[in-house]
């Protein structure tokens, strides 16, 4: 009996803790199961596409993306996905194979297609792509909005508010 009562003891914290615990980062997923959630759930997905050695793109992650409001509003209300703007995974998107064509010696520093597909954003005629980019699906996967460059937490909110079901 007393081993069950420690055995009990030392378990408590794990049922006690898991069920409903706050998290402190965002929970990204890939973006396979983020269309399949997506389309099981009727909620929107959330992709950030960042590259590395970025600076806005450390900063976005530092200051932005570490604060528990957004933390919190993107979890509960988006299928989150960060996709490194130069990955040389394939992606589909509207039937539609896209990847990074070049060779592994060049491809780490060019970007990948469905990256200028999907975060092209057009300033003053001409189109343009950055990084930092936040692109924002329906639970069909299309697209319904781009979020070029670097967002400050009260920025960020209000884009993304209006997208949330």
């Amino acid at each position: 009996m007393k081993r069950i009562v420690i055995l009990l003891l030392a378990l408590a914290p794990y049922f006690v803790f898991s069920q409903g615990q706050v998290t402190n980062e965002i929970n990204w997923i890939s973006l396979e199961k983020a269309k399949e959630y997506a389309k099981k759930y009727d909620k929107n997905i959330f992709v950030y596409f960042h590259k590395k050695d970025c600076p806005y793109c450390e900063e976005m992650k530092r200051e932005t993306f570490s604060d528990q409001t957004v933390i919190d509003l993107i979890n509960h209300n988006f299928f989150p996905v960060k996709i490194d703007s130069r990955t040389k995974d394939t992606i589909r998107y509207n039937g539609i194979k896209y990847s990074n064509q070049q060779p592994i010696s060049h491809g780490s520093t060019f970007r990948h297609d469905f990256y200028h597909e999907v975060a092209r954003f057009n300033r003053n005629g001409e189109d343009l792509t950055t990084t930092p980019t936040i692109v924002l699906f329906n639970s069909k996967f299309e697209k319904i909005n781009v979020l070029p460059g670097k967002h400050v937490k009260p920025l960020l909110l209000r884009k993304i508010k209006p997208y949330i079901k």
